[in-house]
């Protein structure tokens, strides 16, 4: 099966991912959405889909070895940047959220290099910093500075000038965008969390064929993931148990900020730790037929909306 050649790390697979993803984002050339980008210079709309395929598949593998460095997951493979490309499937062309996401990979690196650090005050910072930095566009994000304060918790290297930095850090980027809408006399831009009860209408009955067996796929996938990931916890080293821990109250918080903000692009939240608890199980599920089976059905669903999307 696919899965079981996915579970290395040779070098070819990058070559056939890379064949994979441009054949897969080739499709979204004949959709409706994409024929509908103005196009301010010749090929612009060409060369936005190419960037979005390019910056999609680097956070791909980058969340890839990422996971694999920090030892969340020590099996070698490259399964969870295959997991990560096709939760994107409903996203043809939004490189806003795509560079969005590509930041919070950052984030999640420093956050993961906590562990064991006594003097972590850098990597506080500069996960403070990005938040901060994505804030201005998306404000609902500064939810995510409890994540940073969580890992600190777990990690075992939380204290007062922790909390005090990673508050300040968020006031870093703003001190420098106001100093420039100051000289230039702009009105000062004050981030406003929207925060608001869930708005979203889920009709599942209406939705197109390839879309239920998407989103159904993903509902049965997650439930497994998160219960092998529970049921075997206990099972895995310390630092790989108390990772996944920051990853969960991670997706956890990008659930809430997800639902209780004004914009559904938020989705993106969840994308990144779904995707290593997905990765998870797929690599360390003992029913070897039974996980490949599933994964093929996955990756299978998420072929079948791509080009159902075609002309839509």
């Amino acid at each position: 099966m696919i899965l079981k050649y996915l579970k290395n790390s040779h070098s070819y697979l990058i070559v056939l991912f890379i064949i994979f993803g441009l054949l897969f984002f080739s499709a979204s050339i004949f959709t409706e959405e994409f024929k509908n980008i103005d196009n301010i210079f010749p090929f612009y709309s060409y060369i936005l889909l190419f960037f979005c395929f390019v910056i999609t598949l680097l956070h791909s593998i980058g969340l890839n070895n990422l996971i694999y460095e920090k030892d969340v997951i020590k099996k070698p493979n490259f399964v969870i940047g295959v997991v990560f490309l096709l939760l994107n499937t409903t996203f043809i062309i939004n490189y806003k959220m795509i560079l969005f996401s590509f930041g919070m990979l950052w984030f999640l690196y420093y956050l993961l290099s906590l562990y064991k650090q006594k003097r972590p005050f850098s990597l506080v910072f500069n996960a403070g910093i990005i938040l901060s930095i994505l804030s201005i566009y998306i404000p609902s994000v500064l939810v995510f500075v409890t994540v940073i304060l969580f890992s600190c918790l777990v990690f075992r290297n939380i204290s007062w000038r922790i909390i005090v930095l990673s508050v300040l850090s968020l006031f870093i980027p703003y001190i420098f965008l106001w100093v420039y809408q100051i000289a230039i006399n702009e009105t000062l831009y004050i981030p406003e969390l929207c925060l608001a009860s869930p708005s979203y209408s889920f009709n599942f009955l209406n939705m197109y064929l390839h879309q239920k067996i998407w989103w159904c796929l993903i509902a049965v996938v997650s439930v497994l993931s998160f219960f092998e990931l529970f049921r075997w916890m206990y099972k895995k080293s310390i630092r790989s148990r108390e990772s996944f821990i920051v990853i969960i109250f991670y997706f956890i918080i990008g659930v809430l900020a997800f639902l209780f903000s004004q914009n559904k692009e938020t989705l993106v939240f969840i994308f990144i730790p779904l995707s290593v608890v997905i990765g998870n199980f797929f690599v360390y599920y003992k029913k070897a037929r039974v996980g490949g089976f599933i994964f093929f059905l996955f990756l299978f669903s998420s072929i079948f909306y791509r080009v159902s999307m075609i002309n839509m």
